[in-house]
C-alpha cells in the first residue's frame, strides 16, 4: 500500500506560517503590535496595507524593509483569493490555505542547477491561473 504525503519545501512552509500569523492578527487571536492595517475590498476580500519604504534610503535599508515580516507577510496575504482570506475559523482557514498552496509547483532550488524563480508564493502567484495551471 502506497501512502501519499504532501510535503512542501522550507520556503513555502515559512510563508504558510506567515500567512497564518496574519490571519491571527486580523482575527484578534494574536496582538497586532506591528500595527498591520486591514481593509475589506468587496471583490478581493480582506487585504493588508503594505507599509511604504522611503525612496531616499540606502540599499541595505531597502533590503531589510522588503524582508521584514510586516512587508513580506502583507504581500503574501494580499495574494490570497477572497474565498481563502475571508474564512473566519482557524482550522477551516488552514484547510483552504493548504488547498490553495497545492496549486503552486514545488520546485526548490537545487545546487548546481539553474532555477526558474525562488520558489516563493510571491514568485509563483503571477504565473498560476485560478484553475491552478502554470503558464
Amino acid at each position: 500500500m502506497c501512502i501519499s504525503i504532501f510535503l512542501v519545501n522550507l520556503i513555502v512552509r515559512r510563508e504558510r506560517y506567515s500567512i497564518i500569523m496574519v490571519w491571527k492578527l486580523y482575527n484578534g487571536e494574536a496582538p497586532n503590535n506591528i500595527g498591520m492595517k486591514f481593509y475589506i475590498n468587496a471583490r478581493l476580500g480582506v487585504k493588508v496595507d503594505v507599509p511604504t519604504c522611503p525612496t531616499s534610503t540606502t540599499e541595505s535599508i531597502k533590503t531589510k524593509y522588503h524582508n521584514s515580516f510586516a512587508v513580506r507577510a502583507a504581500r503574501l496575504w494580499n495574494k490570497l483569493p477572497k474565498h481563502v482570506n475571508s474564512v473566519e475559523d482557524l482550522s477551516s482557514f488552514k484547510v483552504f490555505l493548504g488547498e490553495w498552496l497545492r496549486r503552486f509547483p514545488d520546485r526548490p532550488p537545487v545546487p548546481g542547477y539553474t532555477r526558474q524563480n525562488n520558489n516563493s508564493i510571491l514568485d509563483w502567484a503571477p504565473v498560476v491561473s485560478s484553475e491552478g495551471e502554470v503558464f
